[in-house]
């Protein structure tokens, strides 16, 4: 079921959070991706990570480039402590001196404790206009 506007919003306010720290060197966007059964999915094939060091050095790495994050689209599911999102956005890439809006969609997981919702999964994808599956 969608999410209650409360829970929405602490989502949606995660996951600006987090694009704002993947675009900003040195914002330690590990941070939001802590939790000791987090698992982050990138959309290279060796690009899982399962483990906290993985994850931290992930995530160093894509806010070192600097791109820049944006979600145009953030729908929120719920049920009980668990919520899911689906984030439609583009990253704006610079490399050799070019930019690029590349489409980028990502699912993230989150989990309600006592400290309030918490990342568990943060899974990224490049849509395709040809997709070969």
């Amino acid at each position: 079921m969608l999410a209650d506007p409360a829970t929405h919003d602490a989502i949606v306010a995660l996951v600006h959070e987090t694009y704002r720290r993947l675009s900003t060197p040195g914002s330690d966007p590990a941070a939001l991706m802590a939790h000791p059964d987090f698992a982050v999915a990138g959309p290279g094939l060796d690009e899982p990570a399962y483990e906290a060091a993985d994850t931290r050095g992930m995530t160093e790495a894509v806010a070192s480039w600097a791109f820049t994050w944006t979600a145009e689209s953030i729908a929120v599911w719920c049920a009980g402590n668990v919520a899911w999102a689906q984030i439609l956005r583009s990253v704006r890439t610079r490399r050799n001196g070019a930019e690029d809006d590349v489409p980028y969609w990502t699912t993230g997981v989150f989990a309600r404790d006592a400290a309030g919702w918490r990342g568990r999964y943060w899974g990224g994808a490049e849509p395709q206009a040809n997709p070969r599956v």
